[in-house]
This record gives C-alpha cells, structure tokens and sequence, in this order.
C-alpha cells in the first residue's frame, strides 16, 4: 500500500497536550477496557500478497485468528486502467476451507490511471463491469477497491463509482470494501480529500483505514505510525455515521532511510520497506543498538553502511502493532493488517486480536 506517497500526509500529526499523550498510550497498551464492536469484528481482516509465498503461509498459520482476507489478484494496467490478473484458486480454496470471507483487492496505486478509470466514460464502465464479475465469481464474497494517489478534484467522482459499484454488488448479494487514507479530519482541499470518508462509509460493506504515512518511503526519516497519530484518526473515524462499518489498519513492517546519501541536484533517495524479519536480520547483521520510540511506541536504530552512509531505521513490532489495533479496538471498530508475511510473530498472542 503506498497511501504514504500522497502529498502532504507526513503532515497530519499535530502536537498533542502531555497528559492526553498518556491516555492514548494507556488504551493502547491495555490500560482501559474496550467498547462495544461491531458484530463479527472479534477477528482480524487481513491482506495477503499473492506475489510473496511467505503471505499464503502465513495465512495458514494464523487463520483462525482472521475473519475477512484480501487477495491481491488484481492490479490496474498503467495507461490503458485495464484490470489485469487472475484468481488464485489454492488461496480461495484453503481461505473458503477455513470459514474466511475472501474479498479480492483490486489495487491501482497510480493517480493518473486512476484519474482516467474514475473520469472517461467507456473505461469507467468497462471497469464497473470486470469488477462486478471478478466479485460475482465462486467462492468468493466480494471485492476490495484499494484506488490510491489521485487527488482532490475527483473526489466526486470516486464516491460516485463507489456508489455505482456498491450498487451492483449488493444487487448480486456481494459485499465491497474501499482502502481510504487515515486522517484526523475531513478537508476536500488536501489530497487526502480524494476519499469522502461519510459517503464511501454510507455504502461500502466497510472501509479499510490505513492509519499510518506519518513517515513513508519519500519523506525523510521517523515513526510511520505513531500512537498520537492513530488516536486522531481512531477518533475522526468513531465520530462518522457509519463508524461500525470502518476498520483501523496497522501496518507491519520497516523503512530504512538513507541520510545525507544525496548527490548534487539528485533527488533525495527513498527509503526501502523492509518485512518485521528483515529488519530483525539487518540490525543483527549491523551490530545495531535498537530502542523503543516512547511516543510512537516504534522501534528505531542507525547504522553505517560498508559504503559510508549512515542510515535510520524506523519499524513495526507486535508490541506497536497491538497498539494500533487496541486503539481502533477501544473505539469500537474493527481491526485489520497489512500485510501477512514476515511479520513479528508474537503479535498473533495478543489480546488484541483474541477480541
């Protein structure tokens, strides 16, 4: 999910009073009991990337402990918006095999592409119509739409396809779920606005949150989901009419800065996005002195590289994961992942995925 690369994410969290800050960190680590969920929200929803083996089986380790899973199946083809790819009929099955509700993504990450798929006439239909059948096929219950990097202006008219496709779907008896950027806030001006949160939520199945990209791949260093953060977002989202039917995500894994690796008139380099087990390794094989954020409740560490340039490494471990999901917990919505894989494993022994 690159939700981070929307311009002016990294801008979103506000400073906070000390003593609200505590409270934040006490829900989130277990320090005050839970609301009331919404009904079946007692287990996780999970992405699972098709494309990396370790997501599959990872799913077949943890699945009694997820309820919805979402397949990356199908992706947009950059230019034309054609949606491309196939069903995975051993994913499915072995999801179907184990009660799981399987609602396959369909990711289109490209703002222009999706600009055109949202706006020209013969592909928005085009589009509607592959959809409703990749939605309307055996074993499955639905679709996710994950549209992301477009901007403001087509605010419109993605609530307007979302409208349309919702339409089609319950038509059929299947259910859509829709990716949104997490925000503190709704503002049709900032990119962000892109995502009209109370009309998506009036007729989504749910709304999948990404409540983190208060640091991502293109900005420089920090915490991508810090508890602060989350806790605007968790609130934003608890206040909308349809705040039953929104799930709080948290995401799994690392970014690895470069600092100062710049040439001249170069563009600054992004970081690189490593799995919870791939950065264990990196900070092993680095000799690295790891710490824990106390506001972000993130783990951090910098090391040199063997060509002399120094880095800075932020991630997610179960401890911080659970803490996401505790706080979206405590708010009475439900809670989801990205992505299963080379997570921490101690997370699937938390309370906050045994409801």
């Amino acid at each position: 999910m690159s939700a981070p690369r929307i311009a002016g994410v990294g801008s979103r969290v506000r400073s906070r009073a000390p003593a609200l800050l505590l409270v934040v960190l006490a829900l989130a680590l277990g320090g005050a009991p839970a609301q009331a969920r919404p009904a079946g929200s007692a287990r996780a929803q999970a992405f699972l990337l098709t494309s990396a083996p370790d997501s599959l089986a990872d799913l077949k380790r943890h699945a009694k402990s997820i309820a919805v899973v979402y397949p990356t199946y199908f992706d947009c083809q950059l230019g034309s918006g054609r949606v491309l790819g196939r069903a995975q009929p051993q994913v499915t099955g072995y999801a179907r095999s184990r009660g799981l509700r399987v609602m396959p993504r369909f990711n289109c990450q490209d703002g222009a592409t999706v600009h055109e798929i949202l706006n020209v006439p013969s592909l928005r239909q085009a589009t509607l119509a592959r959809l409703v059948r990749v939605a309307t096929a055996a074993g499955v219950s639905g679709i996710s739409l994950d549209l992301e990097n477009d901007g403001a202006e087509d605010r419109a008219p993605m609530s307007a396809f979302v409208t349309a496709l919702a339409a089609d779907l319950h038509a059929r008896g299947r259910r859509l779920s829709v990716v949104v950027v997490g925000v503190n806030g709704d503002d049709p001006r900032r990119s962000t606005g892109f995502y009209d949160d109370r009309a998506i939520g009036a007729v989504a199945d749910s709304v999948f949150v990404l409540a983190w990209g208060s640091h991502w791949a293109g900005s420089g260093p920090g915490p991508i989901a810090p508890l602060p953060f989350v806790q605007e977002v968790v609130d934003y989202v608890a206040s909308l009419p349809s705040a039953s039917r929104f799930v709080i995500g948290s995401p799994m894994y690392g970014l690895d800065w470069p600092l100062g690796a710049e040439a001249a008139g170069a563009a600054k380099p992004a970081a690189s996005a490593y799995q919870y087990a791939d950065v264990v390794a990196l900070a092993r094989s680095v000799g690295a002195h790891t710490r824990r954020d106390p506001i972000s409740q993130e783990l951090t560490f910098r090391y040199t590289s063997a060509s002399g340039v120094s880095h800075e490494v932020w991630y997610m471990d179960g401890h911080t994961v659970a803490a996401v999901l505790r706080l979206g917990r405590a708010a009475g919505l439900g809670v989801g992942l990205w992505r299963l894989g080379l997570e921490d494993q101690s997370l699937w022994s938390s309370q906050a995925l045994k409801g």
